[in-house]
């Protein structure tokens, strides 16, 4: 079926060329209106596959009626299509959610041959975007009813932290685990070969990945896939492991499902390159880095550490001596999505991020909420665990009655000296609400509603010291001294 596109030009000549030259392929049939106000009306009465618009006219440009469009038909793919060439136009254009940006020229056959190929390009990419988001919704949605199991474990795997559903796996309250090595029950040479996992984990690579077949009380049987992190001391020693599980069959199949819509829309985009030599082609995403100023230069770990605190919207690239260009594209502090290029073609999404070394130093180049939500899509970061920085999580409320939330520093002191890389748990009514691993200064931050807690001190051979101490007000600091 023939796409229908609703061309807006004031221009009573370019009219004519449209009608002349547009759709004579067949693969597209032509509605022209003189005005902004008559597209709009156009438009109440008759659904158009796309949008092709002039920017200069008298009674309205083409980003108002841009705005307007996406304001009342937010799907529908639209293109400025003008003389005017201006940078901020463009960006105005793109920030406001114009599927493509191209400018006449002087050949009217090679123009509108270029013009039909986007709207096409345009239409097919819009229905593989309805596709991948109805993916990506049945993908998270499977993630949503699966419950992770958490459990934080020494590195002999005794265990100092549990949720209920790795309590679900022994149908036993997961506070009664604790002390008790994770998976007590197994064989001591499945118990050494996951102690030798956990303690070969190093600050270079802090991460492994696992997969075991689990049964449940009722005889019901899983595979599940763990992902282990060390947490490590200032001195690189690891001294604890966070170990999270998810139930990896139903996952994998809608993730695979996932990357078929992820691979069907990169073909029909060009709004992310498809070879490394697409690049230096006019794409949106090469526009928009050599049109903003950067906001600087990080590390990759300080990168993301960075933009986190900050929480902000943008690309960030980097390139390398063998040839390689790599994105990440931010929203809100968080790195959503991945591009990799080499010589050997593109990488996308989780696959983007697996050659990235925190030695390269990114750029960073600050957008507008709704050009980084662009990019994001096709190329979206589902498993993060490549890009991970240590970050201070805010601990959960444990009562129903909100009498207020102070921020706590605990100092720890030995010696003389700051008591770096020992991990801290806290404690009330019998429940464990918060653990993490003190800085290099000695220090850790919990967030606390007010009331009694203890805190318990784990070294590599258990508990070293338990305290007590009281949040009554907003800010406070708690000294122990361990000499």
């Amino acid at each position: 079926m023939p796409v229908s596109v609703l061309y807006v030009d004031d221009e009573l000549p370019h009219l004519m060329l449209a009608q002349e030259y547009l759709g004579v392929t067949g693969k597209i049939t032509l509605t022209c209106v003189s005005s902004g106000k008559e597209a709009i009306e156009a438009l109440r009465v008759k659904k158009f596959d796309a949008i092709v618009s002039d920017y200069l006219m008298q009674d309205m440009d083409g980003i108002q009626l841009l705005k307007y469009v996406r304001a009342n038909y937010e799907g529908v793919p639209f293109i400025l299509f003008t003389g005017k060439g201006k940078e901020d136009i463009v960006i105005s254009a793109l920030n406001n959610g114009a599927d493509y940006y191209i400018r006449k020229g002087s050949d009217p056959v090679v123009q509108f041959s270029e013009l039909e190929q986007r709207i096409l390009q345009a239409h097919e990419g819009h229905h593989a975007k309805q596709e991948l988001a109805a993916r990506e919704q049945l993908y998270h949605s499977v993630l949503t009813v699966q419950t992770e199991i958490f459990v934080d474990v020494l590195p002999n795997l005794t265990i100092i932290r549990a949720n209920d559903s790795y309590g679900a796996l022994y149908a036993t309250p997961a506070t009664d685990l604790i002390g008790k090595k994770f998976f007590h029950d197994i064989s001591d040479d499945d118990r050494a070969g996951l102690e030798d996992t956990v303690k070969s984990l190093t600050m270079e690579k802090p991460v492994a990945d696992l997969e075991t077949v689990v049964t449940y009380p009722d005889g019901k049987k899983a595979e599940i896939l763990w992902n282990i992190e060390g947490i490590f001391s200032s001195e690189g020693t690891i001294v604890s492991a966070k170990i999270t599980g998810r139930d990896a069959g139903q996952a994998e199949i809608a993730r695979e499902v996932l990357l078929e819509s992820e691979q069907k829309y990169q073909q029909t985009t060009t709004d992310v390159p498809q070879h490394i030599g697409d690049f230096d082609e006019n794409i949106p995403l090469n526009f928009i880095i050599e049109n903003t100023k950067p906001l600087g230069n990080w590390l990759l770990p300080e990168l993301i550490r960075e933009m986190k605190s900050n929480k902000v919207y943008g690309i960030a690239a980097t390139a390398g001596a063998e040839g390689f260009r790599a994105f990440l594209i931010f929203l809100k502090g968080e790195p959503e999505g991945g591009i990799y290029i080499d010589r050997s073609g593109v990488l996308y999404g989780d696959r983007s991020i697996l050659f990235l070394k925190n030695s390269q130093i990114f750029t960073f180049y600050p957008t507008e909420p709704e050009i980084a939500n662009r990019f994001v899509t096709g190329c979206r970061i589902y498993d993060k665990s490549h890009l991970r920085v240590s970050v201070s999580n805010p601990i959960p409320e444990i009562s129903s009655v909100r009498k207020g939330i102070g921020n706590i520093i605990i100092d720890l002191v030995q010696n003389g000296k700051p008591a770096a890389g020992l991990r801290v748990t806290i404690k009330s009514g019998g429940k464990i609400v918060g653990n993490d691993i003190t800085s290099p200064q000695g220090q850790i931050t919990f967030q606390l509603l007010y009331g009694k807690y203890t805190g318990v001190i784990v070294n590599n051979v258990g508990i070293f010291r338990s305290f007590t101490f009281i949040v009554d007000k907003p800010e406070l600091i708690h000294s122990v001294d361990l000499s």
